[in-house]
């Protein structure tokens, strides 16, 4: 269907040209009407079928009927061939472009529709009046027609920039983290004096960049471009429960020298998928963790839930210096991410700890999701764990 409207305008052509050269006009209107569908209608037709307009043909079409529309006044009758390809002109014109000479050639051409079946005796007027009407319509569907381009053009470009941030924030999330922790192993091997000791640093150092390819090549591949498809990436944030959440914060507490407690109350069922936020909350306050306070840590981390919301809260203090200031792009998104969902994100500096909270609606999640409703008690662990990503504000 959308290959047949474009071209619905030619239906009409065979009934006037049948029409024009049954009347009595004479040479006047068989010349008209030959100059018409044998210039102006091949140069509409090329000038809409160019898949970007060529301003060349329509200029063409326009001045082939400005002759046409010349010729046929000296019959003092009018052509329906004429006015009709003038009209489907004027259309295009006023549809495509906004240049000087374009916009001469469809006032021209536009003034000419009007005048020349004013020239009919008796009944020029009434004519003029009609042809006037159709010219006012057609340059009104043109600018229509342009409005409607111009629109859909922004709808693209906006889907494509909002695609584009989508996809940094999930290559961030996937991948920072990793980098983070290369980093940190980096430093730690390059003090290293036992052998043994720096040989571990460096197989980890290995294994965080193959997880990090692995998550760049499953962000690349799948057709949602998350990585929570790629069950081969398992250091990227997915859906998960509580004792995921309890169990990268034990990993994260050994890799770093830190201490961790969590304390876990859900007295409401947490969907499935607002798990997955969750869980990439505290993949940016770990590495914030890392990046700022880093090893000696006191990492405490608490999820309350409430009839119609869940709250995250990751709360550190000490700690004898991380790896640095990052950009600021992981929080930013990670904010972005979670009021998108009705959400309140806050994190920064209180009473000389850094705290960040995350509360999330539960409707935030899908009905088809699923629940989980563990419960939870204080712990304190330490194990290893893979580097995360993000940035204290």
């Amino acid at each position: 269907m959308k290959t047949v409207l474009p071209w619905l305008w030619i239906a009409p052509l065979p009934l006037t040209l049948l029409l024009d050269v049954t009347s009595d006009g004479g040479w006047p209107i068989l010349v008209g009407n030959l100059v018409a569908v044998t210039v102006a209608l091949p140069a509409l037709w090329l000038g809409q079928r160019a898949a970007a307009p060529r301003p060349a043909f329509l200029r063409l079409a326009a001045a082939a009927l400005i002759v046409a529309a010349g010729v046929v006044a000296v019959s003092q009758l009018l052509s329906l061939t004429v006015l009709w390809l003038s009209l489907v002109a004027l259309a295009h014109l006023s549809r495509r472009f906004t240049d000087p000479l374009s916009v001469a050639l469809l006032t021209v051409l536009a003034l000419t529709a009007v005048v020349v079946p004013g020239l009919i005796p008796g009944d020029g007027l009434t004519f003029a009046f009609g042809a006037s009407t159709l010219v006012v319509a057609a340059l009104a569907l043109g600018l229509l027609m342009r409005m409607f381009d111009r629109s859909l053009h922004q709808r693209q470009a906006t889907a494509a920039e909002a695609e584009r941030r989508r996809m940094a924030t999930d290559l961030h999330d996937l991948v920072a983290h990793e980098v983070t922790g290369i980093v940190v192993l980096a430093q730690a091997a390059s003090r290293a004096e036992d052998p043994s000791v720096l040989r571990a640093a460096l197989g980890r150092i290995e294994e965080s960049g193959s997880r990090a390819l692995e998550e760049i090549r499953s962000l690349v591949a799948s057709p949602a471009g998350t990585a929570a498809a790629a069950p081969t990436a398992p250091t990227a944030p997915t859906a998960a429960g509580p004792e995921a959440l309890e169990r990268r914060l034990e990993e994260f507490g050994a890799s770093d020298d830190a201490s961790t407690q969590s304390g876990i109350d859900l007295p409401a069922p947490v969907p499935t998928a607002v798990w997955a936020t969750l869980d990439r909350v505290l993949v940016e306050a770990l590495t914030n963790v890392r990046r700022h306070a880093g090893p000696g840590a006191h990492v405490s981390m608490t999820i309350a839930s409430s009839p119609d919301a869940v709250a995250l809260t990751v709360e550190s203090t000490g700690g004898l210096g991380g790896i640095g200031r990052g950009g600021g792009t992981g929080l930013h998104g990670l904010r972005t991410r979670v009021e998108d969902l009705g959400g309140d994100f806050a994190a920064g500096l209180i009473d000389g700890s850094w705290r960040l909270r995350a509360r999330l609606p539960l409707a935030a999640a899908p009905p088809s999701g699923g629940t989980l409703s563990p419960g939870g008690t204080p712990s304190a662990h330490a194990r290893p764990h893979t580097p995360e990503s993000g940035d204290r504000p």
